[in-house]
C-alpha cells in the first residue's frame, strides 16, 4: 500500500471525483495486488469513516476500499470490490 494509493482515496472519498491519471494510477496499483496476492502477508485496515462512505465492512483494507473507488469511477460487469473479496479470502488474509 502506498501514500498515493491511501491519499487518491481519500480525495475521492470528500471530493467523489479524480483525473484520469489518478484513477489510472489506482487501476496499476489494484492490478498489482491482484498479480502478488499470494505474496501478501496482511492488509492495512482503512479508517471507519472511509471504508463506510465506500459502503464496506468496517476494517475493510486500503486495497479493498481502491477497488470500491474504481468500482464507482469506472463500471465493469464484474465487480473489482467481490474480486478482491474473493482472492483476499482464498489466500486467508481476513
Amino acid at each position: 500500500m502506498s501514500l498515493e494509493l491511501t491519499g487518491l482515496v481519500i480525495d475521492f472519498v470528500f471530493t467523489g471525483s479524480l483525473s484520469k491519471i489518478e484513477l489510472d494510477f489506482l487501476e496499476a496499483e489494484l492490478w498489482e495486488t491482484f498479480q502478488h496476492i499470494d505474496e501478501i502477508t496482511s492488509l492495512t485496515s482503512a479508517p471507519i469513516l472511509i471504508s463506510n462512505k465506500l459502503k464496506l465492512k468496517d476494517g475493510s483494507s486500503w486495497q479493498l476500499c481502491c477497488a470500491a473507488v474504481l468500482d464507482a469511477a469506472r463500471p465493469q460487469k464484474h465487480s473489482r470490490i467481490e474480486n478482491l473479496q474473493s482472492s483476499i479470502k482464498k489466500n486467508y488474509l481476513l
